[in-house]
């Protein structure tokens, strides 16, 4: 009875989740054509949504993103500030440092992206998308 029950469970989260996932909105699937659609991004959140729907086996999107969202608010830092976000980026890293694996990479790199978007949102204003 449990087993069933836990069966139809997964089904049920099966045939959901597809619809909530969302499709990459870069047509080509090499990892440049990532970063730049990140790069361009009109906002920083936006650029976010690229990097979290196209980051199925790309890498280096993390990257482009704080390229993109750190202009927005690192020059309005105050020191403190400043020392908190780097503090919230390296550990980021460090809460997965000892782990091995690309999945352990990746959800580095989706934590320091998140807190650059948390960031950016908190004490940026819109920079204009590099063209």
């Amino acid at each position: 009875m449990f087993s069933h029950a836990v069966w139809a469970v997964s089904a049920v989260l099966l045939t959901i989740t597809p619809a909530f996932a969302k499709d990459c909105p870069v047509q080509s699937s090499s990892p440049d054509a990532r970063e730049e659609a990140i790069r361009k991004a009109p906002s920083c959140r936006q650029a976010y949504d690229i990097m979290e729907a196209c980051a199925y086996g790309a890498t280096g999107l993390g990257d482009a993103l704080r390229e993109r969202c750190e202009p927005e608010f690192l020059p309005k830092l105050s020191k403190m500030q400043r020392r908190l976000y780097d503090r919230t980026q390296k550990r980021c890293d460090e809460k997965h440092a000892r782990l091995s694996g690309t999945m352990y990479r990746s959800m580095a790199a989706f934590c320091r992206a998140r807190s650059t978007a948390v960031y950016a949102a908190r004490y940026g204003r819109p920079a204009k998308a590099k063209n």
